[in-house]
This record gives structure tokens, C-alpha cells and sequence, in this order.
């Protein structure tokens, strides 16, 4: 009998262990197929986001190269088309021109006081990271960008500072000079925002590897 017993036993009771060993094992391989599944939606996401950034950075450019050309245009037809203003018009252009060139002044000033408020934020951004010692994969690219983008809009900002000193109301063609200053402008404000934008990245980048990897 007892032997009997002892090989009922033995037989059961590897079963008993494999039934047990079926929920550990199944446990296992949901946690594997859950945790590929978050690793593909990341990488989906990730892929969606470098799309949009890709679509955004091409349009931007497509529009970059138009402001160009519009530019060019402008500036062709102020240096071949001589038009100056009628005698009526000249007067009430020239009891205007001070506070025409004033306000043309005003907004290249206003452009470098943005640049110089961008720096700053950047500069303490970039101190930021250092002091922290936490490394973000692409921090140097997002460096690079944002320098890119600060010498675009200085030189935006430098060529409407030369061009606010070029109005004068009894001109070749003032109109011409005036629409050339505005289309300086535009692209001025677009080199600025193009700016804000590179230090904006780089301060959400920066942040974001503080926050992942928590405090020394």
C-alpha cells in the first residue's frame, strides 16, 4: 500500500508543480509582449513626431525661400525704377519722414532686444546643463540649431537697421524703399521666431533629461 501511495506521488507531483509553473511562465510572456507593445508605440510615436517636425521644417523653408525671392524682387525693381513722389505728395511725405524713419528705428531695435533676450535665456539654459552634469542624446545638435537660428536674425535684424536709415521722401523711390523695409521686416520677425523656437527646444530638451533621470 505505502508503496503504491509513494508512486502516486511521485507521479502527481510533478504535475501539481507544472500547473502552478503555467500562471508564472504566462505571466512572464505577457510581460515581454506588453512591454514590446510600449516599446513599438513609443517608436511609432516618436517616428509621427520626427514627421511633423520634418513637415514643419520643410514648409518653413518653402516660405523662407518665397520671403527670398519676394525680397530680391522688391530690391530689382528699387534699384531699376526711379519713381519719385509728385509734388503734393512729396510735402505730406516729408512732414511724416521723421516719424517714419523714428518708427523704422524703433523696429530694429526692438529685433535686437528680442536676439538679446533669447541669448540670455539660452545662455543660462546651456549653464543649466552643464552645472547638472545630466547628458540628453542630441544636445549638441540642439545647440548647433540654435546658434544657426541667432545668426539668421541678427542678420535679419542687421538689415533692418541699415534699412531704417535709408527712407528719404524725396528719393528715387521712396514706395519702393518703403515696401523693401517692410518685406525686411517680415523676415526679420520670422528669423526671430525661428530663434524662440531653437530655445525653446533646447530648454524643453534639457528638461526633459533632468525629470527622466531624476536629481543628484
Amino acid at each position: 500500500m505505502n508503496k503504491y501511495k509513494g508512486l502516486l506521488i511521485a507521479l502527481v507531483l510533478p504535475i501539481f508543480g507544472l500547473i502552478i509553473g503555467i500562471p508564472v511562465f504566462a505571466q512572464y510572456d505577457s510581460s515581454d509582449t506588453d512591454s514590446g507593445q510600449s516599446e513599438a508605440a513609443k517608436k511609432a510615436a516618436e517616428a509621427k513626431r520626427e514627421a511633423a517636425k520634418q513637415a514643419a521644417e520643410e514648409k518653413r523653408e518653402a516660405a523662407k525661400q518665397a520671403a527670398e525671392k519676394k525680397r530680391e524682387a522688391a530690391k530689382d525693381e528699387l534699384e531699376q525704377k526711379k519713381d519719385k513722389l509728385k509734388e503734393d505728395k512729396l510735402k505730406i511725405c516729408q512732414g511724416r519722414e521723421s516719424r517714419i524713419n523714428d518708427s523704422m528705428s524703433r523696429a530694429a531695435s526692438r529685433g535686437q532686444e528680442k536676439i538679446n533676450l533669447f541669448t540670455k535665456i539660452a545662455e543660462r539654459t546651456e549653464a543649466f546643463y552643464v552645472l547638472k552634469g545630466k547628458v540628453l542624446t542630441g544636445y549638441d545638435d540642439l545647440v548647433a540649431a540654435l546658434n544657426s537660428q541667432k545668426v539668421a536674425a541678427q542678420a535679419a535684424v542687421d538689415t533692418v537697421t541699415a534699412g531704417s536709415d535709408d527712407f528719404k521722401c524725396d528719393g528715387d523711390n521712396p514706395k519702393g524703399t518703403a515696401n523693401l523695409f517692410k518685406l525686411d521686416i517680415q523676415a526679420m520677425n520670422n528669423a526671430l521666431k525661428d530663434y524662440r523656437t531653437a530655445v525653446k527646444n533646447l530648454i524643453v530638451g534639457v528638461k526633459s533629461v533632468q525629470a527622466t533621470q531624476g536629481d543628484n
